[in-house]
């Protein structure tokens, strides 16, 4: 699929590759108790665990096997999120999109900004048919921004091991 990292922007951000220089920000980020109350995630003990996670995530994406973006504000090199397309089918027609932001950023339109690029940039340059999203069923906020970009709700599909996820399914447009 795609072998090199392409950072994207919008009018207020910038989506750019992950480094190790931003562990603290993604720890404060993934394991802020704002973003476990709707995922559940093992929490990391140690900065060690984080670096050891970032390199996989730098490694998935050097392999074409992810596209995973740290979320930062323009003026700004600080992780406020992130969002990632993973879980490629074996043909790579069809992706799962995947996103936080830490909850001192949220109801401020960031989510949407990044994600209108990153399906953009999914459908029209990866040329994926499809594009999934799994949100806890509480997470109205997650179920509205999906609402927002013509996600639709599949009852008929569980997320296997998350039975508290709803899955949601947006087709590329002909």
């Amino acid at each position: 699929m795609q072998e090199k990292f392409i950072a994207l922007s919008t009018a207020r951000l910038k989506l750019r590759s992950i480094n190790l220089g931003d562990v603290n920000d993604l720890f404060d980020i993934r394991f802020h108790p704002g973003v476990l109350k709707y995922i559940r995630r093992e929490k990391s003990s140690s900065i060690l665990e984080m670096n050891t996670y970032i390199n996989e995530k730098l490694k998935d994406t050097a392999q074409g096997r992810i596209c995973y973006w740290g979320i930062c504000k323009l003026e700004s090199s600080k992780l406020i999120g992130t969002i990632c397309l993973w879980n490629y089918n074996p043909d790579q027609t069809e992706a799962e999109i995947g996103y936080e932001l830490h909850p001192d950023e949220h109801q401020k339109g960031y989510t949407s900004e990044a994600m209108s690029s990153v399906l953009d940039f999914g459908f029209s340059k990866l040329k994926f048919n499809t594009i999934i999203a799994c949100t806890n069923k509480d997470n109205e906020p997650s179920k509205a921004l999906l609402s927002k970009f013509d996600f639709k709700w599949r009852s008929d599909l569980e997320d296997e091991g998350f039975p508290d996820n709803l899955i949601y399914i947006k087709e590329a447009h002909a």
